[in-house]
């Protein structure tokens, strides 16, 4: 299976933990296109640098009409 980006987010912001201690999160919004025209939106959250295995990960299927109004939302 290939897949294209369509949309690719990056970006860090201030946070706090649930102790207090303040700190970085990291966000990756993709959403990627297939050849059989399916759409998937991909979120990753962590700490700013951390590696993969310390971060959350979502996955969505899209539809078309999803895949427009996130599309039409963002721009």
């Amino acid at each position: 299976m290939t897949t294209e980006d369509m949309l690719t987010i990056r970006s860090s912001w201030p946070a706090t933990t649930i102790t207090g201690e303040p700190g970085i999160v990291a966000g990756l919004l993709t959403v990627s296109g297939d050849a059989d025209g399916s759409r998937v939106l991909h979120l990753a959250v962590g700490e700013d640098s951390a590696p993969p295995e310390e971060c959350d990960f979502v996955e969505f299927v899209l539809s078309a009409e999803q895949a427009q109004a996130l599309a039409r939302v963002l721009s």
